[in-house]
């Protein structure tokens, strides 16, 4: 398989975005029909909803006030307002609904719009293993045809128009892209909001962009929503090590004892931030300050002891967990959130021979923060992890606080599932403190947006090739929010030899991908226990002080080989090429199609050479199956020799 890239729109990719980004408008119909309209897509035909059913006004009324446009929809009982305007390129359609006998749970500012000139879509993940990314419009129902957050409508051309919301404190917003069998062919959208049958007030805005990049579209909107959210993005890259993937619950503290002696012993050193405690130190989820049998004199020392060896201490916990054995909910049952019956509400369960992280609960459930009392405890027990010294939090399966206020029995009712989650993630920030890192974990990523720091978007890694494909396929797809809303952050790499099912190859191809993305970057394996080229690996991904973040310049393109750029500056580039296939692929480059100049000085490199390859303007490359080939680009005599793939000059 030979082919060559030349791409003349690509250098579009290049200009500002205030050159690419499109002006969109609203075309209104006396019926209270509307079209929203962009240079390239349009959706026509508009209607308002109420629990997914099409509003049947007795009147409607339009009215138009410099650029707002507003529809009054007269019901039986109660109205609905739609007001249009546009807040620079952007269409932005508001939504009242005021004296309804009953709140509707779903309200749609439009149902069963028709969409034109566009074919694909693309995803942002609402969590972890979200599906994110490009998918082709749904002939039937498929999993990701209902995309919460932003949503990109996308042409041939790639050219994209961008539903969103940008505030994610009170509502979870929906875009529905309907499937066309069921629909005789038409590509169908909804954009809704789930009240929980809580409230109508305060219904977040939802806006309409467009531009010719759907990458470029779908990052502007992230920015958007992350001015509203409180984005600050001021970390350094996470650079560190975790206790999970080689040690898993068994981690004791004589263990940690030896790991960090053994690092510290190593000559050159590995230069990470942080060690990372995993499950094991508790003796039950939810018990987090009681001292287990692994751990019998408490975090204290382990703690006192990592931050003595140099490193930031950090450390896993979930704090909605809570086992049914545990001191916790033994002398507080009414701690937890219910069902409607009153019957405990069961996160996880493990009744056969399995027991969750050794401990022996066979039930786990979640800790209701509606209660002053819960939230009182959960203050002391993050105010105490502070106090410790501990200054990197992993908070794990956030998403057990998302259940929808409308399906279960909380102590406080009144408040949307965000609601609650928004003033529980106050008061974590407030006791942790601005200057701590916070990684979440199986967490809703829009409620999160504006806490945490960085973001597992992928499922679990595991050492062999199959246990990557999440990775690869979520890091990808969500690389648009990738330092934007946070640090994305795609699981710890596996590079050890032994119990592992990668060879050198695929260690290698997934280590170097994780290098170009600009997220996290971690592993849990014992540096002085592998082979020196495995160590050599972890340590050219090392990140420089300032957040470098990579792009796909062909990713609305089915090519096998896949491709990585990352921008150094404005005169280098590193560029990676992937063979996720099970044979072998070829194709050919225009030096141009990647980086945008016509030709440039480049460089075969890793972790172990640098060998020039001379002046290109284009490159052939062919890969076996699962490997990897990494170019550094020049447009002058720079050499990578002495840098990391994360740009630090060692």
């Amino acid at each position: 398989m030979k082919k060559t890239y030349v791409f003349l729109f690509f250098a579009l990719i290049f200009m500002q975005n205030s050159l690419t980004a499109q002006s969109i408008k609203a075309i209104v119909r006396p019926d209270g029909t509307f079209d929203i309209v962009g240079t390239t897509i349009k959706i026509t035909n508009c209607y308002p909803a109420l629990e997914n059913q099409s509003l049947k006004p007795i009147s409607v009324k339009i009215a138009e006030k410099g650029n707002v446009k507003t529809i009054y929809y007269q019901l039986r009982q109660g109205s609905v307002e739609l007001q249009f305007g546009n807040e620079g390129k952007s269409l932005a359609v508001n939504i009242k609904v005021i004296g309804l006998p009953a709140i509707p749970e779903m309200i749609s500012v439009l149902r069963d719009g028709e969409v034109t000139g566009a074919g694909k879509i693309y995803r942002t993940s609402s969590q972890i293993m979200g599906n994110g990314g490009i998918k082709e419009w749904p002939k039937d129902k498929m999993d990701y045809s209902s995309c919460s957050g932003i949503t990109g409508l996308i042409a041939d051309s790639g050219a994209s128009m961008v539903i969103s919301t940008r505030n994610y404190k009170k509502f979870i917003s929906y875009t529905n892209i309907l499937p066309t069998e069921k629909n005789g062919g038409k590509k169908l959208v909804e954009a809704c909001i789930s009240t929980e049958k809580i409230s109508t007030a305060n219904i977040p805005t939802f806006y309409f962009t467009e531009n010719i990049s759907a990458f470029e579209a779908m990052k502007n909107e992230a920015a958007e929503a992350g001015k509203v959210m409180g984005v600050k993005n001021d970390k350094p890259q996470s650079y560190h090590w975790c206790s999970w993937y080689y040690a898993y619950y068994h981690l004791t503290d004589k263990m940690l004892s030896e790991y960090l002696q053994g690092f510290k012993k190593m000559n050159p050193p590995v230069d990470i931030q942080t060690i990372q405690i995993d499950a094991g130190y508790h003796p039950h989820a939810g018990d987090w300050l009681e001292p287990s049998h692994r751990f019998p004199n408490g975090l204290q020392a382990s703690v006192k002891e990592i931050v003595e060896h140099g490193y930031k201490a950090g450390i896993w916990i979930g704090p909605y967990m809570v086992g049914n054995k545990s001191k916790v909910y033994l002398e507080h049952p009414n701690w937890i959130i219910r069902n409607l019956d009153g019957s405990p509400l069961i996160q996880m369960a493990f009744y056969a021979e399995d027991r969750l992280w050794g401990a022996m609960d066979e039930e786990i459930y979640c800790l209701d923060t509606s209660n002053p009392e819960v939230m009182a405890h959960l203050r002391n027990v993050f105010r105490t992890l502070k106090k410790m010294g501990i200054t990197f939090f992993k908070t794990d399966f956030m998403l057990n606080g998302a259940m929808s206020s409308n399906s279960i029995k909380r102590f406080t009712p009144g408040k949307t599932s965000l609601e609650y989650q928004s003033e529980f993630f106050d008061m974590i920030r407030q006791e942790i403190g601005p200057e701590s890192f916070w990684l979440g974990c199986i967490a809703p990523f829009g409620p999160m947006v504006g806490y945490a720091d960085a973001m597992r978007i992928s499922a679990d890694i595991r050492p062999n090739w199959e246990g990557g494909t999440s990775m690869f396929e979520e890091t990808k797809g969500n690389q648009h929010i990738n330092n934007v809303w946070w640090q994305n952050d795609p699981d710890a790499m596996i590079i050890r030899e032994k119990y592992s099912q990668l060879n050198a190859t695929e260690t290698k191809s997934m280590a170097l991908w994780m290098g170009m993305l600009g997220g996290v970057i971690n592993t849990s394996d014992l540096f002085y226990d592998i082979p020196k080229e495995r160590t050599a690996l972890f340590q050219f991904l090392e990140p420089n002080n300032n957040k470098l973040t990579c792009y796909f310049p062909f990713l609305n393109a089915a090519d096998k080989i896949e491709v990585l750029v990352r921008k150094y500056n404005d005169k280098s580039w590193a560029v990676l090429f992937t063979n996720r296939q099970e044979e072998k692929m070829s194709a050919s480059y225009a030096v141009k199609s990647l980086v945008g100049i016509a030709s440039a000085n480049c460089t075969d490199w890793d972790e172990s050479k640098a060998l020039k390859l001379g002046l290109k303007n284009e490159l052939s490359i062919s890969l076996k199956p699962h490997e990897s080939k990494l170019i550094y680009i020049a447009t002058d005599e720079t050499s990578p020799v002495g840098m990391t793939l994360g740009g630090k000059t060692k």
